[in-house]
């Protein structure tokens, strides 16, 4: 039987869905999935066998992997084996800083072989080299150290310190080598348009640009991604709109026009289908959109 962890049964912190811990593991642990939390898994010492899904893995000292919900996993033979555990809820950590999805390494590691663990088996690890481990040691330490002081501050230092943590995995990642040829490609388009969605961008010059037909690219990026290509461009222009609305008092045509939409009705009408309420309104109103 798999059992199903939620976030709140580490902590009880609804405002801030993070969660550090330290794990010495001398006996087998369970198979279990997340339910509302993806976790980033450093293995500080020792080895083990990683079972996920059904499949099973070696792991030792220097491994970094993330694991993300519905995907089941547990460890098996443990010897001399410790892990740091960093569960957290993605969303919440990026909505305000969304260019670290502009590294292509964010999308391999935190998105793409994650979600392709369940058909081609555990494939989203680095394994640092020692120099590099020590440096990921000391950010570890940091950041637990700041999580369970609750000194003044802590949530906004934390947070600060484990981005930074991410996006050093990320820019990692990049260069690692360790993902597969496919991977890296849908990773660079994914990246690109994160950078380049202002611009006029069709679904089949992304395609192209993954080394995929335009149906199989959709599929792909549905699977992953939970949505089509298309609309996760509109999601990111109306991101961005938004962000002016809020905090610039540029005309709505203005804001329409550097947010990648020409046509200020049509920009219009997909803000107001996007976040419930048109342009004006929202930036009168932002908390109702």
């Amino acid at each position: 039987m798999i059992s199903e962890m939620h976030l709140h049964y580490f902590t009880a912190q609804k405002d801030f869905p993070f969660y550090i811990q330290y794990g010495h593991h001398d006996e087998n642990m369970f198979l279990h999935n997340h339910a509302d939390f993806s976790e980033l898994v450093f293995v500080l010492g020792g080895h083990a066998t990683h079972i996920v899904n059904d499949e099973e893995y070696p792991i030792q000292k220097g491994d970094v992997f993330v694991i993300n919900e519905n995907t089941s996993h547990a460890y098996k033979d443990p010897r001399h084996f410790r892990i740091c555990n960093i569960m957290f809820q993605p969303d919440y950590f990026l909505k305000n800083f969304g260019d670290i999805k502009s590294l292509p390494g964010y999308h391999s590691l935190f998105v793409i072989e994650p979600a392709l663990t369940q058909q081609n088996g555990f494939q989203s690890r680095i394994h640092l080299a020692p120099d590099v481990f020590d440096t990921f040691d000391q950010m570890i330490t940091r950041i637990h150290h700041e999580y369970v002081s609750h000194s003044a501050g802590y949530q906004t230092m934390t947070s600060g310190l484990f981005l930074q943590m991410i996006t050093s995995l990320s820019r990692l990642f990049d260069k690692s080598g360790e993902a597969d040829d496919n991977t890296v490609s849908l990773a660079n388009t994914v990246a690109y348009m994160e950078f380049h969605f202002r611009e006029d961008i069709s679904v089949e010059e992304l395609a192209s640009m993954s080394g995929m037909s335009s149906r199989h690219f959709r599929r792909v990026f549905h699977e992953i991604y939970g949505t089509s290509p298309l609309k996760y461009l509109h999601t990111l222009r109306i991101r961005s709109a938004a962000r002016l609305l809020r905090s610039t008092d540029l005309p709505v045509t203005e804001i329409a026009i550097r947010s990648g939409y020409p046509d200020g009705n049509y920009f219009s009408g997909k803000f107001k289908q996007f976040m419930g309420l048109p342009p004006l309104k929202y930036r009168n109103n932002p908390s109702q959109g």
